[in-house]
């Protein structure tokens, strides 16, 4: 069978670019979302996106880029709406940019839609890397401004994209205007690449009094704990209240549905292979548990979560959150652990990467609000990044640099 041949677009005419609504990935025909989706992401896959809309979850709408008469995507962005009353700190904005909602006093307390990513602690932008950065530029500058269009239909004044890594940051700075925008540093993302075939050898890129904390945190975890990997569907009722447990610890106001909803969207989108849940037993008790989900040559760790009682700790933690991941990951053959937001320092010292994350707030209208906001929270977040770089710098990528 000949493969139909695509047209060529025409990089050099950047200005062609028009973007449509379009209500549901079942309306994109063919390979076109696949084409431009990053496919090492989960979250920007048909699997996750069909769990949404399935769920009710589906963005508002999804907007694509294309030049005029030629099928392949040029770039997408979905939209979502975030509403108060789901309890998932997260992905609400409005608790990002307190200060914005109190400056601009929109109507319900909403501030505006969610753009990009409604799950996981990065926003990757879907747009295709093969063109040149004027006509990706170009693209960005069309599905911003239809972003913001649909968020002035709606009666919102902001359109935000939440924890956008550096590579994104730096495709979006040239569409950025002048006061048009708010940024605040986020929380890190922090990824362990896995070195050879085994565990050993993830233990040999460490240094020596690393290597020593480690095997002595591995050793008492054994002596104590027994695990069990189970699918993640069978698992949602017990890890769902454990993990609302250690949000509320650090002040995040988690609901047990809003997490029991977001795992159950994790299983449908994965399958019981790749959405699992890692139970860590003492005495027969679940006492800690991992949320793991592997998509491609990646294992993402997307959740840890704890009994609330006076049980003794065998760094249950690190071994649920980084050691047996990384065993997992290894007798799976993958070639990287997303160890997640939180803890950085401690997972650094691990062998982790530590990335920088950033929040974004586009005025739909592209104008300042109508009161200056307060900045203290966004430089109280670089303030602790700046301090702990600075005590730490082998931890921190040059990266940083654009961030702080």
């Amino acid at each position: 069978m000949t493969r139909q041949k695509i047209p060529e677009i025409q990089p050099e005419v950047p200005g062609l670019v028009t973007v449509e609504r379009v209500p549901s990935l079942d309306d994109i025909a063919g390979r076109a979302w696949d084409d431009v989706a990053d496919p090492r992401d989960l979250f920007q896959s048909r699997a996750w996106l069909r769990a949404l809309e399935q769920s009710g979850e589906a963005p508002v709408t999804y907007l694509i880029a294309r030049q005029p008469g030629h099928p392949r995507i040029l770039g997408a962005l979905p939209l979502y709406d975030s509403l108060p009353s789901r309890g998932d700190f997260l992905y609400w904005p409005e608790l990002h940019f307190q200060d914005l909602l109190h400056a601009a006093g929109p109507p319900g307390g909403r501030l505006g839609l969610l753009a990009g990513s409604r799950a996981g602690f990065s926003t990757r932008l879907i747009v295709d890397r093969t063109l040149p950065t004027t006509t990706r530029t170009a693209v960005l500058h069309a599905l911003r401004d239809a972003a913001c269009a649909v968020a002035v239909e709606r009666g919102l004044p902001y359109t935000f994209f939440l924890f956008l890594d550096a590579s994104s940051w730096r495709d979006l700075a040239p569409v950025v205007g002048d006061g048009d925008h708010h940024r605040l540093a986020s929380v890190a993302q922090t990824e362990l690449e896995l070195p050879g075939g085994g565990f050993e050898d993830y233990l040999a890129t460490l240094p020596r009094n690393t290597r020593t904390s480690v095997r002595r945190e591995v050793g008492l975890f054994a002596r104590t704990c027994a695990t069990e990997t189970v699918p993640l569907r069978e698992a949602i009722a017990t890890v769902a209240p454990m993990i609302v447990n250690v949000r509320a610890k650090h002040g995040m106001a988690y609901g047990v549905d809003a997490v029991t909803r977001r795992l159950a969207q994790y299983s449908a989108a994965l399958g019981d292979a790749a959405a699992t849940a890692l139970l860590c037993r003492v005495r027969g008790r679940v006492v800690g548990a991992g949320v793991l989900c592997r998509w491609h040559d990646r294992l993402y760790v997307t959740d840890f979560g704890r009994l609330d009682d006076d049980a003794p700790d065998p760094f249950v933690y690190f071994n649920a959150a980084i050691y047996e991941p990384v065993r997992h990951a290894y007798a799976m053959g993958l070639s990287s652990v997303v160890t997640g937001a939180g803890a950085e320092l401690g997972k650094a010292r691990r062998g982790s990467a530590v990335l920088p994350l950033t929040h974004l707030a586009w005025a739909a209208a592209g104008d300042r609000p109508a009161r200056r906001i307060d900045t203290a929270p966004a430089e109280q977040r670089r303030k602790h990044w700046s301090e702990l770089r600075g005590a730490h710098p082998r931890y921190f990528h040059s990266a940083w640099d654009e961030l702080l």
